[in-house]
């Protein structure tokens, strides 16, 4: 292809590519920082823009490629980093806090991302609180919600709710009353707080890494009334936000005060407070400052002041505005010329930032915001990047270098290399540059083209990469085509090329070439045109001469000639000889001309040219070769005809004419010469001076006090005019001194303007700017800086205070420009000066006025907020200073107590007047009630100061102006007391009178002191008895009701309650034995379980084994021996520690066999001694306390040879046969496996045998083939495994044909077990055979007599009986004889059936006896109920036997057996008994059920165990209306049981069911919920049926209960008809008064008089008519009464509170008690409890009431107090409690009343419903 094809392709390529191709630019750009939590994983993405798109890749910090870690990492084809959830286990710092970068690559170059910082956050728990302040109202109450610590960070608050529902702030600008401050939405204000605001608050919070939202928990937010007078409290303001520019931000500043402060905001500038006013982005609403679109002038510290008449406080919140780095880079895309030089600039917004460059991903240039990059090349193109970096934020921006017009740059060259002719060869060369190169392929310095042959051709083309390919084809390589080879890459910026030989092989040979033209000065290099290979030497001659033996010429070492540099002198004809090794040469000569380049002589401008002058220069050459041309360029550019610049050439220089200069003249100007040569150029600069000329004038300045100071002056001129401030010396003075010589803070900027951060006086005067460049005459302007003050006040507030009737004097001094006027006003109203007591006096000054009011003799309405008002023309301000007359305060009101605990109680009480001075504090004081060891007045009663932050606030009403009531929690009392409280209120001035007193009694308390001298003893096996001591009666806290036993053994807890003060000791059963268990102690009394004593260790008894030894086995050892080895006892069925081992044995098959014992130390045994044989073996552990069940197996010995048969007869059966019989051996030895019958005719030596098998009837053989009259001996052996054994007796017999009738059985005596199969055997021999007859002792006889089956010659008793023991006879007989065999049979009786009986019961064991005859062992069997029998073995000699490990309180069916060799004994009489303690007993309902409006509490310490422990209770509660139960499964446990969610003033039916190890019991009880005050209501008329299933079974005994019921009730009304004669009587029988002083009896008669009217009943009865309302309480000591009457209360409504009776029960041995005396403690303030309260009482309408014990019918007749004489009670000013109040009792002890009952009284007396429980097993 030629280069014109080549061309023509190439440029739509180029053209295409230019446009295809697009900067590089990233879309999504990775974050600075990421993090995420290990449980959601991440993903981020990177994408970029450019045509073809890019390739996007990850790196890691040190710039590698990411790899992939397999469910942890991973790099996506799409962009895509994804990182995957992880556990803490797989955290991997490389993968998940690392630093990681996203590289885009394309054809136009790379860029990278700014570095990510991957933070992993470990996903923890966290929770979300919300937190309030305490409100005051009309004021500010504040909720902040923060999140738990580890997560705080990447918590935002979503959300806030009020009562469950979603609060929606309205904007602080609208008026709203909820406002959501702080950056991060965790602040809730809520303005001018109300008590209705005193709801539930919460907030939803987000977690930004995993989504996940909390909500908070409720906090209730407690709004107060004021107490008093109090300076404001900030308590909470924004002390550190943080807001993104451009974001939004509420600062948030909340106090307390009374009267509710007023807000005021400054802000922190020029070292002064600044007040902050609306504007339209900043906006103040009382406590929220509002920043919209914040600015990074917003930063620094802003100022949020409280204040009211009291004081102020300020507190500073500082703002940071975290700006955020842009990065810009200029320009953006730059297009260059090779070797040009180009420059960009990058541009950081958002603070100060280090910078650093990179070219296409690698770090070039410095740390300077300006890259330039000079003589630019192809390897400069790319993509540039500024990179901005700020601690963990940075930004980047990037910018293109595209080359314009470049020089070619070669890529690929070709070789030199030597070749022989004939092959195809390829020259290829690459180069690129723009515009786009094309090849010339030169040979020996001639353009290939020009030599064409068909041999050569030239091909090129565009590669994709756009570099110009061209290639030099030669299909068959010749001799002639060696040579030098150029290929040369040119375009209109510049030419390159490379160079090399190819070298054919052939002879040499030099081609024509034309003149060479080399140009003076430049070293050049002439090679000779020759091809031919190999060549040995190559010359350059010169006029017949070698080169460089004459001249400058030189010759290279690869023959090439050296012209350096070339001079006009080298010209001239030189010839080239090059020479072959075989001697050939070829020469031809070259013509070299030599070019002179042009030379400029330099020129310059002159240096002082002004504007309007005229110049001309001249650029001329001093040599060169003719012709040379001239241009000129202006900055790199061919000059602007605008510029009317004149150019003129000649043949040796040429002029540059300026007729008019301007400052547009300036610039660099170059003179271009060229000739054939060369082209040369000289540059100068012309500078034309330009005077000054104003920019920016100055003007005068006329600003604030304290503000800033800025006037501009700028100037323009060449060279730069020098800027300078002067200040005149005075107002009309001309002596201007420069700034630098002044002690002023005022700074000239670099643009010229005058600068002053804070205005001040010295400021003002007149200021010259002056601005010269020492061209003309320079600028100069005078302006005058005025600087006014406005009026202002150094304070913005002061307090006062001044004692009542004295003068008070406020002065107010305001500063600034004259004239300024004052003016005063009290509590926003002007002053009336008309009176005497009021007037003004007023000062003026250079420097501002002052003003002082005067009051005489101030009065309360002088009290208030007064303003001095200071205002000029630039300005006013206002002092306010609060004035306080203050005066002694008044008594607290209406003092009461609202809530009662039992070492605590809560008063409430309204504030009197406080004076006008802030109350330090409400003087609490407080006596015992009936102590007799202290006085009965106040003289020597503890005080205590109570601080106005210890009380709770409320309103009395929701209307905004009902009265405050304060409440506070009196602790440190003890329970069960009666106090005495009263209160004063102190000021700064002093203290007020007391206010009227009140009466409260404490409620019960759990005790206090653990039960005292535990001991616990091991008595029993699996038994534990617990001894104590009750705890000191001062510790009771009440009534106390019993004890609480908790044991803990073998991973298990049981308990045990003893009911009764006076119990000391329990019995802890069904233990394990030889177990260790650790016993705890508690007294309980109706409230619960007090403290338990020190945890006591105690060890059980050991017992005999439970179990027997496990997997035993045994192993012959010899003939005499065998092992047996075994395993011990479960652990857990040891009993205690293990002794050893008992070993039983005996042969089996014996009937008088007899057991022999061993014993063995460890787990196995070696038996010797023995015989031969099987054995039963029995292995049993032993302890101390003896031995347990044995293990049973059998045993045998390995088999010896046996013994002789125990005997032999031989019978002869016919006249060639006689029949042998045996007997087994005594001895056996084994198990006989055969017999052996031997026999041989007599005096002969050879006998015969014949082997007989082992059967367990009689042995007989029949041996035949004997001859008649021959005599023959007979014997026998028995062979066991061991061997042959001994013979018997040898027997002689002959053979006969006349044989008489014989037995060959051996009838002999025989025992036999009874209940055995007996089999008799009558064998006969003779002949002819023998007729059988059996016969007997006694009737009948055998053959009559159905037990006995005869069968051929057996006699079979299949069961033997006793009566059948006799002796049997076998007759036989034949003609020639008979004999007779008599068989003793006896049978052997098991043994009398024993009787068995109990000898004593525990609560888990019962100690059994029997009477028994002989035996070897008993089987004793037991089963619980109607249960399955168990069974255990007992050895022969034992008669008594404790069986333990049983249920308590149950009962055991019982049986036993005697065992010996006859088998086992009938069984004894089934024995029904019973284990001590039983089902548990219901407990009383009045100590175990109280009840409030919403729960029910059940203190189950109350419930009677019966001595057997209980394991749970199932309580199942339902309304009177409801059919669902509702059920629940408790455990006895320290505290009561409490069940909420019930319905208020609802009657509940309430079914218990205790589970013990005794079984369950079942009780029914009947309650009630109280109010939601509080108060009891009235019981139904008619009680539903008991409600349990079982209840039909009970009928008969509820009748037998309801007839026992009606005869109490008839003598409690005989009773009663007695008393009421005595009703006048009655304080003085049953009363005597104690601890009340003179003055208060006669009230106390009449309240005493009023109350002995009353009916007091246990019945839980509310009357609607509340008018009408008297509860009906308990007598008995301790107990307290509610009187009518009472000063005018705090709602008016009559109310009274009940306290309980505290019985205590008493042993009957021991002596009374002493009463308790009453120690004080002094309290602790905790808690608040809002209430509605009824009437104030005082302690002068109080009464205390002696009541005897008998007059009582408490559950008291126990108590150790039952004798004391007397006991204290009080009319109590307790109001009704509302639901929260802690429980109170729903049933009482009866009492009767003792005064007169009118019809109203009879309505009120109903009946008491008693449900008897019932109980179950």
């Amino acid at each position: 292809m030629g280069f014109a094809g080549s061309l023509a392709f190439l440029l739509p390529l180029l053209l295409s590519a230019s446009h295809a191709s697009s900067q590089l630019i990233f879309l999504m750009e990775p974050p600075p920082r990421l993090s995420f939590s290990n449980s959601t994983g991440a993903s981020v993405s990177c994408a970029a823009h450019g045509t073809p798109a890019p390739t996007i890749t990850w790196l890691t910090e040190d710039g590698v490629p990411v790899s992939d870690v397999p469910g942890l990492r991973e790099a996506l084809p799409n962009g895509t980093l994804w990182l995957g959830s992880f556990s803490a286990a797989q955290y991997r710092s490389d993968v998940h806090a690392a630093v990681y970068r996203c590289r885009a690559a394309g054809t136009v170059g790379t860029v990278l991302s700014r570095d990510m910082r991957l933070e992993a956050v470990m996903d923890v728990p966290w929770e979300v609180r919300v937190q309030p302040t305490h409100g005051v109202s009309g004021g500010s109450a504040l909720m902040s919600c923060a999140a738990s610590a580890p997560v705080r960070g990447h918590i935002t608050v979503t959300r806030w709710f009020k009562d469950g529902s979603v609060l929606a702030p309205m904007a602080a600008d609208a008026g709203g009353r909820y406002m959501i401050g702080g950056s991060r939405g965790d602040i809730l204000v809520i303005r001018e707080a109300r008590p209705d605001d005193a709801s539930s608050y919460s907030c939803e919070a987000q977690h930004v890494l995993t989504g996940e939202k909390r909500r908070s928990n409720t906090a209730m937010i407690a709004v107060s009334h004021t107490t008093g007078s109090m300076a404001p409290r900030i308590l909470t303001i924004s002390e550190d936000e943080t807001v993104p520019q451009g974001g939004d931000i509420r600062l948030v500043c909340c106090a307390i005060g009374s009267p509710p402060p007023t807000y005021s905001w400054f802000r922190h500038a020029n070292g002064r407070l600044s007040p902050v006013s609306n504007s339209i982005r900043i906006s103040v609403t009382d406590q929220v400052l509002i920043i919209r679109r914040a600015q990074i002038s917003d930063s620094g510290v802003w100022t949020c002041r409280a204040h009211n008449q009291y004081g102020e406080q300020r507190r500073d919140a500082r703002l940071r505005v975290r700006s955020r780095l842009v990065v810009s880079v200029h320009p953006q895309l730059q297009v260059a010329n090779s070797g040009s030089s180009v420059t960009f600039n990058c541009s950081v917004e958002g603070g100060e930032a280090r910078v650093r460059w990179l070219h296409d991903g690698v770090p070039v240039g410095g740390g300077e915001r300006v890259l330039r990059v000079h003589g630019v090349v192809r390897a400069h193109r790319g993509m540039y990047q500024c990179f901005a970096e700020r601690d963990l934020d940075s930004a980047q921006a990037a910018a293109e270098l595209r080359l314009g017009d470049t020089a070619p740059e070669l890529h690929y060259t070709f070789i030199e290399q030597a070749l022989h002719p004939g092959p195809a060869l390829a020259l290829h060369c690459s180069a690129s540059g723009s515009p786009p190169p094309r090849f010339t392929w030169l040979l020996d310095m001639q353009v290939v083209e020009e030599h064409n042959t068909p041999q050569r051709s030239i091909s090129q083309f565009m590669s994709p990469n756009g570099d110009v390919v061209s290639y030099l084809n030669i299909t068959s390589v010749r001799p002639e085509d060696g040579g030098r080879y150029t290929c040369r890459a040119h375009n209109t910026r510049g030419a390159v090329e490379h160079s090399t030989r190819l070298n054919v092989y052939g002879p040499p040979s030099i081609r024509n070439i034309g003149p060479v033209r080399v140009v003076a000065g430049v070293n050049t290099t002439i090679f000779c045109p020759y091809s031919g290979f190999p060549i040995s030497d190559i010359r350059w001659q010169r006029g017949g001469l070698d080169v460089g033996s004459t001249g400058r010429a030189l010759s290279g070492s690869g023959g090439e000639l050296l012209l350096w540099p070339a001079e006009p002198a080298d010209a001239g004809v030189y010839s080239c000889r090059v020479t072959a090794p075989s001697g050939q040469y070829a020469q031809k000569d070259v013509q070299i001309f030599v070019r002179n380049p042009p030379k400029i002589a330099g020129f310059s401008f002159p240096a002082d040219l002004v504007e309007g002058s005229s110049i001309q220069v001249l650029c001329g050459i001093t040599s060169g070769d003719k012709p040379v041309y001239f241009s000129w360029l202006k900055d790199g550019l061919h000059i602007p005809t605008n510029l009317q610049v004149q150019e003129k050439s000649l043949d040796e220089f040429s002029f540059l004419i300026f007729s008019h200069v301007t400052s547009k003249h300036s610039g660099e100007y170059t003179c271009v010469a060229s000739n054939t040569a060369a082209e040369v150029n000289h540059t100068a600069r012309l500078a034309v001076k330009v005077a000054p000329s104003w920019v920016f004038e100055p003007q005068d300045v006329s600003v604030l006090l304290g503000t800033q100071i800025l006037t501009h002056c700028s100037t323009k001129g060449y060279p730069e005019p020098r800027i300078t401030w002067l200040k005149a010396q005075g107002p009309n003075s001309g002596d201007f001194r420069p700034l630098t010589r002044i002690e002023l803070p005022l700074s000239v900027l670099s643009n010229g303007s005058l600068s002053a951060a804070a205005a001040v006086h010295a400021h003002e005067g007149r200021y010259m700017c002056r601005s010269d460049n020492n061209v003309g005459r320079g600028l100069s302007k005078i302006i005058t800086v005025s600087v006014n003050e406005p009026a202002h006040f150094e304070f913005s507030s002061r307090n006062m205070s001044v004692r009542r009737t004295s003068s008070a004097s406020l002065s107010c001094a305001a500063r600034g420009d004259p004239p300024i006027q004052l003016h005063w006003t009290h509590n926003m109203q002007r002053l009336d000066l008309s009176t005497y007591r009021v007037s003004v006096s007023e000062k003026r000054s250079e420097s501002g006025a002052s003003s002082t009011l005067t009051i005489a003799h101030a009065q309360r309405r002088d009290s208030g907020v007064y303003r001095c008002r200071a205002e000029n023309a630039f300005g006013r301000d206002e002092l306010l200073i609060y004035l306080a007359v203050q005066e002694f305060p008044e008594a607290p009101r209406g003092l009461i107590v609202v809530r009662r605990e039992g070492r605590a109680a809560r008063l409430a009480w309204r504030r009197g007047y406080d004076g006008n001075a802030r109350l330090r504090a409400y003087r609490l004081q407080y006596r015992v009630v009936g102590d007799a060891r202290r006085a009965a007045d106040w003289t020597d009663a503890p005080t205590r100061d109570l601080s106005p932050d210890l009380l709770i606030q409320r309103q009395e009403a929701v209307e905004p102006e009902s009265e405050v009531i304060l409440e506070y929690r009196v602790d440190g009392l003890r329970p069960a007391t009666a106090y005495a409280l009263r209160l004063a209120a102190v000021n700064d001035i002093g203290n007020s009178e007391y206010s009227e007193s009140v009466i409260v009694q404490t409620l019960e308390e759990a005790p206090s002191e653990p039960p005292r001298n535990v001991e616990i003893q091991a008595d029993a096996p699996g038994e534990l008895l617990v001894k104590w001591q009750p705890p000191s009666q001062e510790s009771w806290n009440g009534e106390l009701l019993g004890y609480a036993i908790w044991w803990r053994g073998d991973n298990a807890s049981l308990a045990l309650t003893v009911p009764g003060w006076a119990a000391t000791h329990a019995r802890l059963a069904s233990l394990r034995a030889h177990a260790r268990y650790e016993v705890r102690v508690r007294a309980f009394n109706a409230v619960g379980a007090g403290p338990s004593c020190a945890p006591l260790a105690a060890t059980t008894l050991e017992d005999v084994p439970d179990a027997p030894p496990q997997h035993i086995r045994c192993e012959p050892l010899s003939a005499q021996s065998f092992r047996v080895w075994w395993e011990p006892p479960p652990a857990v069925s040891r009993g205690g520690l293990l002794l050893g081992y008992e070993i039983m044995y005996q042969e089996v098959g014996l009937i008088d066999a007899i057991w022999e014992r061993r014993r063995a130390g460890g787990g196995e045994a070696q038996v010797g001694g023995l015989r031969a044989g099987n054995y039963s073996l029995q292995v049993a552990a032993r302890t101390a306390a003896g031995l347990g069940p044995p293990a049973a197996t059998h045993c045998a010995t390995l088999d010896d040879v046996p013994g002789p048969p125990a005997d032999i007869k031989a019978v002869p059966n016919s006249e060639e046969s006689v029949i042998v019989s045996w007997l087994a051996p005594a001895q056996k030895n084994g198990k006989i496996r055969h017999y052996t019958v031997y026999n041989r005719p007599q005096r002969t030596g050879q006998h015969s045998h014949v082997m007989v098998p082992h059967t367990d009837e009689e042995q007989m053989l029949e041996v035949r083939g004997l001859q008649e009259h021959q005599l023959y001996e007979f014997w026998v052996t028995a062979a066991t495994t061991a061997g042959e054994g001994e013979m018997s007796a040898i027997v002689a017999k002959k053979p006969s044909s006349r044989a008489g009738g014989k037995i060959w059985s051996f009838p002999r005596r025989i025992t036999v077990a009874e209940g055995s199969r007996v089999v008799l055997t009558c064998g006969g021999a003779g002949t002819p055979t023998p007729l059988r007859v059996w016969s007997r002792r006694r009737p009948p006889s055998p053959a009559t007599d159905p037990r006995i089956r005869i069968e051929g010659h057996r006699l079979v008793i299949p069961k033997l009986e006793a009566v059948m023991s006799d002796n049997y006879t076998c007759v036989v007989r034949n003609p020639w004889g008979e004999e007779r065999g008599v068989w003793e049979l006896r049978a052997s009786s098991p043994p009398a059936r024993p009787r068995l009986r109990l000898s004593g019961a525990a609560p888990a064991a019962l100690l059994l006896a029997w009477d028994a005859a002989d035996s070897h062992s008993f089987t004793l069997e037991y089963a619980r109920g109607d249960g399955a029998w168990q069974s255990i073995w007992l050895v022969g000699t034992a008669r008594t036997y404790a069986l333990r490990q049983l249920a308590c309180g149950a009962t055991y069916r019982l049986r036993i057996t005697a065992h010996n060799a006859a088998g086992p004994s009938a069984t004894s009489e089934i024995l029904s008994a019973s284990t001590s303690g039983g089902a548990s007993k219901p407990a009383n309902e009045k100590h175990m059920i109280t009840s409030n409006s919403s729960c029910v509490r059940l203190n189950f310490l109350t419930w009677d165990s019966n001595s057997c422990p209980l394991i749970h209770f199932v309580v199942s509660i339902r309304g009177f209306e409801e059919t669902v139960w509702r059920s629940e499964t408790v455990g006895l446990d320290i505290l009561p049981t409490a069940l909420c969610g019930l319905h208020s003033a609802t009657w509940y039916h309430l079914k218990v069911v205790a589970l013990s190890t005794a079984g369950s019991t079942t009780a029914t009880y009947y309650f009630s919920t109280l109010t939601e005050d509080g108060e009891r209501i009235a019981a139904p008329a008619q009680f539903p049926s008991g409600g349990e299933e079982g209840a039909a079974a009970g009928g008969g005994f509820t009748l037998l209960a309801a007839a026992a019921g009606l005869l109490v009730a008839l003598l409690l009304l005989a009773i009663l008809a007695y008393r009421r004669s005595a009703a006048a009587s009655c304080f003085r029988k049953g009363y005597e008064q104690s601890g009340v002083s003179e003055e208060d009896k006669s009230i106390e008669k009449r309240d005493n008089r009023r109350n002995c009217q009353q009916v007091y009943t246990s019945s839980p009865i509310k009357h609607p008519n509340k008018k009408e309302q008297q509860e009906m309480y308990e007598i008995s000591p301790y107990a307290t009464f509610s009187m009518a009457g009472g000063a005018s209360g705090v709602s008016g409504e009559a109310g009274g509170g009940t306290l309980r009776t505290f019985g205590r029960a008493e042993p009957a041995p021991l002596a009374a008690a002493p009463p308790r005396a009453h120690s004080h403690r002094s309290p602790a303030h905790t808690g608040n409890y809002a209430l509605k309260y009824t009437h104030e009482y005082t302690l002068s309408r109080a009464m205390t009431l002696m009541v005897r014990r008998t007059e009582s019918d408490s559950d008291s007749s126990g108590s150790p107090c039952a004798e004391c004489n007397s006991s204290v009670s009080y009319r109590m000013p307790l109001a009704p409690a509302k639901a929260e109040e802690v429980f109170r009792a729903v049933t009482d002890s009866s009492a009767e009343s003792c005064g007169g009952s009118g019809p109203r009284d009879k309505a009120r007396r109903r009946p008491r419903r008693h449900h008897t429980p019932n109980t179950t097993r």
